[in-house]
C-alpha cells in the first residue's frame, strides 16, 4: 500500500512539473510575438482621440541658439551675378517653431548677357543691383528624419520653412553714379540641415524676397552716346524716373550651423 501511494504522489509531482516547463515554454513563445499594444505605448502617445508620433531625437533644437555662416549664389536675377554672404543668429523655443535675424551681403557685378547688350546696341539697360538685405523671419520645422547611408552611417536631419520680413538696399544704375535706395521687403525661405555632432550642422537655404523698388533710366533724358563702331546716338526726353516695380530674388545659401 505504501508503494503504491509513493508511485502515485511521483507521477502526480512528474505531471505538475511537466505541465509548469509546457506553460514557461507556451509563454516564452508568446514573448517573441508582436505586442501592438506594448508597441503603441512605446511609440504612439495618445491625446484625445487623436495620435502623435514619440521619436527619439538625437540632436534637439529646443531651447537652444545657433548661428550660421553661409555663402551663395543669385540665379534669377536677369542683369547681375556674384556671391552671397550670409549670418544668422537664432532661437529654438521648442523642436518645431524658432526665431531668426540675418543678415546678408552682395558682392556683384554685370552679367554676360549686360556685356551682350552694350557690345550690340552701344547702350546700357536700365537696371537696379541688390547690395544687402536685414530680415527677422519666424521658422517652423515639420519634418525631421534619420536617413541611413549605404548602410555604414545614420545621418540626422530637418527641413523647415522661414517667413519674414524686413529692408533691402539695393543701388539704381546711372550713368553719372548709381544711386542707394532702401526698401521694405518680403522673404520666404526653404531650409535643409544635416546634424554631424550635437553642435554642428550643414545648412542649405533656398531663399526668395519680394521688395518694391524704384526704377530710373540709365541715361539722362536728351544724352548724346557714343556707338560701337563709330558714330553718336541721343537718347529720348521726357521723365527719368521710371516709378516702381516689384522684383523678385532667389538664391541659394549653403553655410555652417553652430548650435550652442
Amino acid at each position: 500500500m505504501l508503494k503504491k501511494t509513493i508511485v502515485m504522489f511521483i507521477l502526480t509531482a512528474s505531471q505538475a512539473f511537466a505541465q509548469q516547463a509546457a506553460d514557461s515554454k507556451a509563454d516564452q513563445r508568446g514573448s517573441d510575438k508582436l505586442d501592438i499594444k506594448k508597441l503603441e505605448q512605446k511609440y504612439w502617445a495618445a491625446k484625445d482621440d487623436d495620435f502623435s508620433v514619440v521619436q527619439n531625437r538625437r540632436y534637439v533644437k529646443a531651447e537652444r541658439f545657433y548661428l550660421t555662416g553661409a555663402a551663395g549664389i543669385p540665379f534669377n536675377d536677369p542683369y547681375s551675378t556674384g556671391t552671397i554672404a550670409s549670418a544668422s543668429l537664432g532661437y529654438f523655443f521648442n523642436e518645431r517653431w524658432g526665431l531668426e535675424a540675418s543678415y546678408n551681403s552682395a558682392s556683384m557685378k554685370d552679367n554676360d548677357a549686360v556685356g551682350q547688350f552694350v557690345n550690340t546696341y552701344g547702350v546700357m539697360p536700365d537696371h537696379n543691383i541688390f547690395k544687402s538685405s536685414y530680415f527677422v523671419s519666424g521658422i517652423w520645422v515639420p519634418f525631421y528624419a534619420k536617413m541611413s547611408v549605404v548602410d555604414k552611417a545614420i545621418i540626422y536631419f530637418d527641413m523647415g520653412i522661414s517667413a519674414g520680413a524686413g529692408t533691402l538696399d539695393y543701388e539704381i544704375t546711372q550713368k553719372e553714379g548709381n544711386v542707394s535706395k532702401n526698401t521694405f521687403a518680403y522673404k520666404l525661405g526653404v531650409f535643409q540641415q544635416i546634424f554631424f555632432s550635437e553642435h554642428f550642422a550643414i545648412r542649405a537655404d533656398l531663399i526668395n524676397t519680394w521688395s518694391s523698388q524704384d526704377k530710373m533710366k540709365f541715361y539722362a533724358p536728351n544724352s548724346t552716346i557714343n556707338l560701337p563702331g563709330g558714330g553718336t546716338t541721343t537718347t529720348s526726353g521726357g521723365a527719368r524716373d521710371l516709378g516702381s516695380e516689384t522684383i523678385n530674388d532667389t538664391s541659394l545659401m549653403i553655410g555652417i550651423t553652430y548650435w550652442h
